[in-house]
């Protein structure tokens, strides 16, 4: 039989109770530590958040905002334009370069006076950041949210963004990955038919569905995209696809875009204004075709990279999702300042996964967007050295955010099985 020997009352082992008294040290000030920087990160927050409400007054307290020709408002008077046109059906007898939700929006927010345009769209856009922040602390945690706000601060600091119906789509494509990423699979895959209709780039984000097996979620997207694809050709026939995917038969390559900027720099075409953009010399079909495949086998590559990772979930909404969006942006023939914004939600979901390089680059890409619109007029009109080497640097930066997602996909892969003993045969 054994003996437990119990020490007299009072008496406590020594090295026991230096050790229970170490750990329980060690608890509390993990404990006091992760409270302060629940706190610190909380201040942040209402700081970052604070200074995107305050953002919108100002700017529309400033004459600048105002006027015919005013920098930050081109894209409000062009909504304006769309929806006080009385010349008949949009795309059919007028073109437009949106699709039928965002068009919808703008007819709701345009309607009225320019000034009434920039107002309400001010507005609508913060409400639709702060949307998205929101949506994220539900899908990934108060980490990836807060990093979702200081990735995006630069955009407050000169505010174009908000006078931009870009977040309408981001906000919906976050909510249907957060959706499907809550088990409401049905609600995600209509959201992202949703976000799709509203600008074309969440469609890149599809391929995410098959790859989580998520078959509800695609099949709810199937059915509602394409009902609202027939009964858009319904309503105008293919004018309405053809206009929105060619922004309006635009020609040229915008000259902030990946190509467009080193033929600005390296030649001296001459630079023209055509359809809401500065662009420079020719698309030609070639490149369109070259471009459309580089980028189907790079989106595919990626979501089949994750699909393969030993921790899938954790390159589906970040690496993935952000390699497949950034080389569409490297490879399109327009590359708008705003376009940035795509980027960040999926940039701070890696970030709250611990890949702080790819917060870093795409903050990079961010800020230099963010001067690049500042600088569009200069870069546009004159051979300045600084304004050429902001946009290509942005550019560059892009890239390299592309390349270090695929590093990291590639890398994610599982790693192959252990082999059992060898079997051995009796002689």
């Amino acid at each position: 039989m054994r003996v437990k020997l119990v020490p007299p009352s009072g008496h406590v082992d020594a090295a026991s109770e230096e050790t229970t008294s170490g750990a329980g040290g060690s608890e509390r000030r993990h404990l006091r530590g992760a409270a302060g920087s629940a706190r610190l990160g909380g201040l942040l927050a209402v700081l970052l958040i604070g200074a995107r409400v305050a953002a919108v007054p100002i700017t529309l307290s400033q004459d600048s905002t105002y006027g015919a020709h005013a920098p930050l408002t081109g894209d409000v008077r062009r909504f304006h334009s769309i929806a006080s046109s009385h010349r008949g059906t949009p795309y059919r007898d007028f073109p437009v370069e949106y699709p039928p939700v965002m068009l919808g929006v703008i007819e709701v927010i345009g309607s009225s006076t320019t000034h009434a345009a920039t107002v309400a769209t001010m507005w609508s856009q913060l409400a639709l950041d702060l949307l998205v922040a929101a949506v994220i602390v539900w899908g990934w945690g108060r980490r990836a949210a807060l990093a979702y706000l200081v990735i995006g601060f630069p955009l407050v600091c000169y505010p174009f963004l908000y006078l931009r119906l870009d977040l309408l789509s981001v906000a919906l494509a976050v909510a249907a990955l957060a959706l499907v990423r809550r088990r409401q699979p049905v609600l995600g895959g209509a959201a992202l038919a949703v976000a799709v209709f509203s600008k074309l780039w969440p469609v890149l984000l599809v391929p995410g569905l098959v790859v989580r097996r998520s078959w509800r979620a695609l099949a709810s997207f199937m059915v509602l995209g394409g009902a609202g694809l027939v009964t858009w050709l319904a309503w105008v026939g293919t004018d309405g696809p053809v206009q929105v995917v060619s922004m309006r038969n635009a020609t040229g390559w915008e000259i902030e875009s990946t190509v467009g900027a080193i033929i600005r720099v390296t030649s001296n075409e001459a630079v023209h204004y055509n359809e809401g953009a500065f662009r420079i010399a020719h698309v030609r079909e070639w490149a369109i075709v070259v471009s459309a495949i580089v980028l189907a086998i790079a989106v595919i590559a990626a979501w089949v990279l994750a699909a393969r990772a030993a921790e899938p979930m954790k390159m589906f909404d970040g690496p993935a999702a952000l390699a497949a969006i950034g080389v569409f942006l490297a490879t399109a023939p327009l590359l708008s300042p705003q376009f940035s914004i795509w980027l960040v939600p999926f940039a701070a979901i890696a970030v709250a996964s611990g890949d702080r390089l790819v917060g870093w680059l795409t903050l990079l890409v961010v800020a230099l967007s963010v001067i690049d619109f500042a600088q569009i007029d200069t870069y546009a009109n004159s051979n300045a050295v600084a304004p050429q080497v902001v946009v290509l640097a942005r550019n560059a930066a892009l890239v390299a955010l592309v390349v270090v997602c695929f590093v990291r996909l590639a890398r994610a892969g599982r790693p192959a099985p252990a082999l059992g003993p060898r079997a051995t045969v009796a002689t």
